[in-house]
């Protein structure tokens, strides 16, 4: 009977972790008077990181580059320099960027990296 319940209990461990919400919401501008969902939350989290791993790549960025990176960075500033969130969803958001932060990272490089066609 315990290796049965082991075994559901595994089964439902994954069904949740493959059904794990990743959905990211930009907040609205607004200050720190607001407290962000989750899914707020996890949009500025999730770009700091996507940010922050660019960073280093504009040093030798084409001029349209570090456009998109400083207006990727006053986006973040304004939608999350200060506002207010849940200890509990600070921490579920948090263990989803250790499981993902080489992903986010990649993202984040991509996102700033040459685009233009023929050039």
């Amino acid at each position: 009977m315990s290796r049965s319940l082991g075994v559901l209990l595994a089964l439902v461990l994954a069904l949740t972790a493959c059904s794990e919400d990743f959905t990211e919401a930009k907040p609205a501008n607004g200050g720190n008077e607001r407290t962000l969902s989750r899914t707020e939350l996890r949009w500025c989290m999730f770009n700091d990181i996507r940010i922050e791993a660019a960073r280093p790549d504009m040093r030798g960025a084409k001029q349209g580059q570090v456009q998109a990176f400083n207006a990727a960075v006053t986006e973040w500033n304004a939608a999350c320099r200060a506002y207010r969130y849940s200890r509990g969803d600070r921490e579920a958001v948090q263990r989803q960027i250790e499981a993902r932060r080489q992903q986010l990272e990649t993202e984040g490089k991509a996102r700033f990296s040459v685009r233009e066609a023929g050039g």
